[in-house]
């Protein structure tokens, strides 16, 4: 009787265990990714590519859904969402970023870097290394950190080719501190409104103009509504891909590394599209009767750095270049 008894547990356990490993090897992770970028932006295309190749390497068990135009919600919304487990991910910049590291807001400052090559190196020093490390502490995993935009310049209804010339201008601009003190710095007057608003905004003149990545400059045909680009190319827009701690440590570990390796590779090959585009787009601004203004960078650079002494980051910015073997 005990024989049997001890056979009929086995057999049970090895049931048990069974079942357990086909369901492992059934369960789809799901994450729900969130942007404000239209499903016609570049980004939009390089996240997809991500998402596919995801989808592909995991044999269909971790599938990213997009949702482009903030569909789901306020980017500061959706990244609680994610602090708090759900399985939603967000498209979003070091700016806002420095609210749970304030030191990261650093990368997103006029003048910070000159190109995208220069902010990978920033990316790879252990300063970088630490701040990713404190954000995996308050709940918060990147995926990755390389997306990227282009670079930001003013577009309005004429020419800013000093600081001087931005005195009393109202710029739209995001509202983190690293963007606004930055246009603070460079002259004009930052505002805080929704991307989505921005176009109504310049249309009936509640706003003078806006500092935007050609990118975002075609895409929401904002040469209907502004005659002149000045190409100060202050802000050299990084984008990173942020889920929460705990959805993340919730893949297998295999998975882990999938998410993580595929989200890289493909935010790099788009910033590497981007940047290839960016000819183009400017065409199509003209194309399209915008004027473009090449000005005298240094003059800004040289007024950016306030904005670096108002936050507190002069010497950090020194120490970074040193690091990362910049300057």
């Amino acid at each position: 009787m005990k024989k049997l008894f001890a056979s009929f547990m086995a057999i049970t356990m090895m049931l048990s265990l069974t079942t357990f490993n086909v369901s492992a090897a059934d369960k789809t992770y799901e994450l729900k990714l969130s942007t404000t970028q239209t499903d016609t932006s570049m980004i939009y295309a390089g996240m997809q590519a991500a998402a596919d190749k995801i989808l592909e390497d995991t044999d269909g068990h971790v599938k990213v859904t997009i949702y482009p135009s903030s569909q789901l919600g306020a980017e500061e919304d959706m990244i609680d969402q994610a602090m708090l487990g759900m399985g939603i991910a967000v498209l979003t910049d070091a700016g806002r970023m420095s609210s749970y590291v304030n030191d990261m807001g650093i990368l997103n400052m006029a003048y910070f870097v000159d190109n995208y090559e220069d902010g990978m190196k920033v990316m790879e020093t252990e300063t970088f290394q630490k701040w990713d490390d404190e954000l995996n502490k308050q709940g918060l995993h990147p995926l990755c950190y390389n997306y990227f935009d282009g670079s930001r310049s003013f577009m309005g209804h004429k020419a800013f080719n000093t600081p001087d010339d931005l005195k009393g201008v109202v710029i739209r601009t995001p509202g983190a501190a690293p963007y606004s003190k930055s246009i603070e710095a460079l002259g004009a007057t930052p505002y805080n409104i929704a991307w989505s608003e921005v176009y109504n905004g310049i249309q009936t003149k509640a706003i003078d103009g806006c500092e935007v990545q050609n990118t975002s400059a075609v895409s929401s045909k904002i040469y209907e509504v502004c005659e002149v680009a000045s190409m100060t190319e202050h802000i050299n827009l990084f984008n990173f891909v942020v889920c929460g701690q705990s959805w993340f440590d919730s893949l297998p570990a295999e998975y882990q590394e999938i998410v993580e390796k595929d989200f890289q590779e493909c935010a790099y090959q788009n910033a590497q599209e981007v940047i290839a585009a960016q000819a183009d787009l400017i065409q199509t601004l003209i194309d399209n009767g915008m004027e473009i203004v090449e000005v005298d960078k240094e003059v800004f650079k040289e007024a950016a750095n306030s904005a670096y002494e108002a936050l507190g980051w002069t010497e950090l910015r020194e120490a970074i270049y040193t690091e990362a073997g910049l300057k």
